[in-house]
This record gives C-alpha cells, sequence and structure tokens, in this order.
C-alpha cells in the first residue's frame, strides 16, 4: 500500500465552524497537487455530550438556554456565524436549524469509515444541520441520509438500534484530550502539527504544502518501471 500523509480531523456536528472549516479545507485540498498521497481521517468529538434540546423551541432559544443569555443576543450569535459561513460560500438556515445530541451521528461516522463514506457523511449531516433544518438526532433522519450517500441501510440500523461503536466514540474524545485540545474543529497533520478553528484555505494550503515537503523528505516516493524483458523461463516479451 502506497503510503500517505494524514490530516487527521476532531469536529462536532453542532459546531458552524467545523462546517466552515471543513469547507475551508476542501477548497484548500482542490488546490493541492498531491491530494491522492493524503489521508484525511476525521474524529468524534461532543460539544455538549449531556445536552438534550427541549422540543418545540428554534435554534435561537435553545442557544439562549445553552448559554444563559437573552434570546436576542443568541439570535446575534447565530447571524455572526451566517455571516462567517456566507464569506465561505456556504449559506445557513439559522431560523429552520434544529439543535440535537449527536452522539448516535458520531457512532454512524464511525461505522462509515469501512465504507470510505466518512467525508461524504460528514459533509451532508453539517447540511442537514445548518442548511437544512434536519434533526440529526433522530434514527430516521440519520437513515435517510445514510442511504443518500450511498450507506446500506439495513446495516445502519442496526447499528443505530445498537451500542456499537460507543467506545469508538469516547476514544476518540480520549485521545483528543491527549492531545491538548481546547475547541474545535481541531488539526493534527503529520502526527506532529496542531492547531483549531476555521482557518483560511491559503492557511490551510500553507500547512498542507509545507508539512507534504517534509514527509515526503521522509518518504521518498519509489518510481516503478517496467519494460520488455527475458524472463527466467527464456521467454522473451
Amino acid at each position: 500500500m502506497t503510503p500517505k500523509m494524514t490530516i487527521d480531523i476532531w469536529s462536532d456536528l453542532m459546531c458552524p465552524f467545523c462546517f466552515i472549516g471543513k469547507k475551508n479545507l476542501d477548497a484548500a485540498l482542490a488546490q493541492f497537487p498531491d491530494r491522492d498521497s493524503l489521508s484525511i481521517e476525521w474524529h468524534s468529538y461532543q460539544l455538549a455530550p449531556d445536552f438534550y434540546p427541549k422540543a418545540g423551541k428554534n435554534a435561537h432559544e435553545v442557544l439562549a438556554e445553552y448559554k444563559n443569555v437573552p434570546v436576542d443576543e443568541a439570535r446575534q450569535m447565530n447571524t455572526y456565524v451566517a455571516d462567517m459561513a456566507a464569506r465561505s460560500g456556504i449559506t445557513f438556515d439559522m431560523d429552520r436549524m434544529q439543535w440535537a445530541n449527536t452522539f448516535h451521528a458520531h457512532r454512524l461516522l464511525q461505522w462509515a469509515k469501512q465504507y470510505g463514506s466518512v467525508h461524504a457523511l460528514e459533509q451532508r449531516l453539517f447540511e442537514a444541520v445548518f442548511c437544512n433544518g434536519e434533526n440529526i438526532g433522530t434514527v430516521d433522519t440519520l437513515l435517510a441520509i445514510a442511504g443518500e450517500v450511498g450507506l446500506p441501510v439495513t446495516e445502519a440500523t442496526a447499528i443505530l438500534n445498537s451500542t456499537a461503536y460507543t467506545e469508538e466514540v469516547r476514544q476518540d474524545i480520549r485521545q483528543s484530550m491527549s492531545l491538548g485540545l481546547r475547541g474545535v474543529p481541531f488539526f493534527l497533520v503529520d502526527n506532529q502539527i496542531t492547531f483549531s478553528g476555521a482557518v483560511q484555505p491559503n492557511d490551510f494550503l500553507q500547512v498542507i504544502t509545507e508539512s507534504f515537503a517534509n514527509w515526503r523528505a521522509e518518504n521518498p516516493q519509489s518510481i516503478s518501471l517496467d519494460g520488455e524483458s527475458c524472463g527466467i523461463d527464456g521467454i522473451c516479451e
């Protein structure tokens, strides 16, 4: 197997800056000529693992309750992140957003790793929360999204109706703590460079380019040449 440089990402699906960070990272990767030599590894994190929003409240009211601030102040916070998302080319609909506990969504993401579908599933789940007003705290929503990105729904149903991948989620969170995580999105590039936040595409590109140059120097690319020859069986072709 050809070695690849790894970019590890810890994020939570209720974090608007994680969505913006993914968008900016994707923009940087589109400009990086050696994209196929990178492995993007997503990891679970929960900003509010014990928070279960009350039904019937909109995103502004839920944020106000969680932050213990007036609803108008919460609305201003949501407007700020929506404006920031717009500058990265994402249209947030904070009036329709539905807060949810993300634990089961993270379990689904852990399971999806075996199918190579995590990057697509992350994108679709972020869109569900911040663009489409979908509730990713419900099994029905998660199953519908799994099917949309090509994952086997029958298997996903069995996963979500069990406790499977609980330890994987918790292990990711423990690992982030050992790395000194103080906020998400949190990035670990080539197991050496760590940073947090939705940095701009050019900043992502600079870090990736410099890290890749160092990684390539330590992992020189093998060259395979295959020309005509005579085999040891005496057959020349």
